[in-house]
């Protein structure tokens, strides 16, 4: 979130060209995970796995293993910021004055990043030892010095080359904080050379294969759009593109963080045999996803254009601007909203290591949608909503018909039964906020942050008012009770844990 109100704010400061630059940049580097061959996603399963068996040199081999693996990506990371430093100019439509400006933007991010590549591995460690509250403080604790230190700079005059200093830091010190607590929590699990197994590394990334083809899939989906601004258009498409996209990517984020628990959590219980608990996981994270996806969704699609008028309106010169920019967010949105409704089942599969289908799903369908956005855009000149668009169709037919028949056939679950445990109940949870929204947009639609703060206040409560009443059965309301009468962090009694 805090990214996303930062938008403004660099917009502001920096100018839709100079932002774009910054985007641009950041899109790139976002694709450095494709360098890690899902093992990230690998180590999240195996961390749990040994746990469950009580074999701390199998932690010890896995940590080992994937360190030596990173650092040998930092240097090739590195290798690749010096080539794209000296041709960022040639391969992408940058205006003249700022090619420079980029070079050294990619320089300083990739050589930052590339010193913390080593170490890329303690987020999926914290997460398979499902210490999610030491990531969070980490994180939050860095972002938080980081938001303020570019606050101040950017009020102070300074630019660019700055804020990608200040991000590179920021990556190196969140990794750094993550590795201290790693060593308290695990003191007897040893770095060292005899731990380093060419042969785990190997499985590890047989498995994460697939896991990498769906998370880079998503990462494609999400982010190749402004790549393809930048190559085909300008960088000041690329910033509208970005806002145009920005509220899509909160929602994605925020739905990964609600399920982020889901899959170390599934292996474990694999592990031990406990299938029936593993069905009624995928049952009920889909059905709080879509209790999160619909209203916010549906916000995104009715509002979109109030929204982007309050939020930005004021930051281009051409009032047309935000009307182009509300049809591209309310496509992207469709489009999105389907393929996050699939997300939870993604990690249920991953969990218990089937997924592999759905990385070839998601592989094809950023194939589709990257060539299907260089038609649009190169040769029928269809700009940014020929973008959302392409991204709109592959996502329907993969995530709104094939993903779903796959999963219910691996789970063993009938197509009624899905209905009746998760759509059903969530749709009568999330349908009555949908018309509350549709009605205050017809007849009075917000015109200020407040009016816009009320709608999004009224749907949430209206929400949780009717999921409680409708969506929730009586044994999930007494556990989630239970949940908040004893805390988070301590067991619940009997099967309720």
């Amino acid at each position: 979130m805090i990214g996303f109100f930062l938008i403004r704010f660099f917009l502001g400061r920096l100018g839709e060209a100079r932002y774009g630059v910054w985007v641009l940049v950041g899109s790139l580097f976002r694709y450095r995970g494709m360098l890690s061959l899902g093992l990230n996603g690998a180590i999240n399963r195996q961390i749990p796995v040994c746990l469950a068996k009580g074999d701390e040199q199998g932690i010890a081999k896995v940590v080992s293993t994937s360190l030596f693996f990173y650092s040998a990506l930092g240097l090739v990371l590195a290798a690749l910021s010096v080539l794209l430093y000296a041709k960022i100019g040639d391969w992408f439509a940058i205006e003249p004055e700022q090619i420079e400006a980029a070079g050294r933007l990619v320089l300083i991010v990739g050589l930052t990043f590339a010193i913390s590549s080593p170490l890329q591995l303690t987020t999926a460690v914290l997460s398979g030892l499902q210490r999610y509250g030491v990531i969070s403080i980490a994180t939050l604790v860095v972002l938080v010095v980081r938001t303020v230190l570019l606050i101040v700079l950017l009020l102070r005059g300074y630019g660019l080359l700055t804020m990608g200093l200040v991000f590179g830091m920021s990556e190196i010190v969140t990794r750094l904080v993550q590795h201290i607590f790693i060593r308290r929590l695990l003191p007897r699990v040893s770095l060292s050379r005899q731990n380093i197994d060419p042969v785990l590394l190997k499985e590890m990334l047989f498995y994460g294969t697939n896991t990498f083809l769906y998370s880079m899939g998503g990462l494609i989906v999400c982010k190749a759009g402004d790549l393809i601004a930048g190559i085909f258009l300008d960088t000041s498409a690329v910033s509208r593109f970005s806002v145009a996209s920005a509220g899509v990517l909160l929602l994605s984020q925020l739905l990964q963080a609600f399920t982020a628990a889901i899959k170390p959590a599934v292996s474990d219980l694999d592990t031990r045999e406990e299938h029936a608990t593993v069905k009624e996981i995928a049952f009920l994270t889909q059905k709080y996803s879509l209790l999160v996806l619909v209203p916010a969704g549906a916000f995104l699609i009715v509002m979109g254009r109030e929204f982007l008028r309050i939020w930005v309106g004021q930051k281009f010169s051409d009032p047309t601007v935000i009307d182009s920019l509300a049809t591209v967010l309310a496509i992207l949105t469709a489009g999105h909203c389907l393929m996050l409704a699939q997300h939870s089942n993604f990690l249920v599969l991953i969990g218990r290591g089937e997924h592999g289908v759905f990385g070839t799903l998601a592989a094809v369908t950023a194939i589709l949608c990257v060539g299907g956005s260089i038609v649009a855009v190169r040769a029928l000149g269809w700009g940014l909503e020929g973008i959302a668009w392409s991204n709109l169709v592959p996502m329907a037919v993969v995530s709104g018909l094939i993903v779903p028949i796959y999963f219910n056939r691996r789970m063993k679950i009938s197509t009624r039964e899905s209905l009746a445990c998760v759509w059903w109940p969530a749709l009568r949870g999330s349908l009555p906020a949908v018309a509350m929204m549709v009605a205050w947009k017809t007849l009075s639609p917000p015109a200020s942050w407040l009016g816009l703060l009320g709608v999004i206040l009224a749907s949430g409560m209206l929400t949780c008012l009717c999921g409680w009443l409708f969506s929730v059965q009586p044994a999930e309301r007494r556990r989630l009770l239970a949940v908040l009468q004893r805390g988070p962090t301590e067991p619940l009694p009997g099967n309720d844990v």
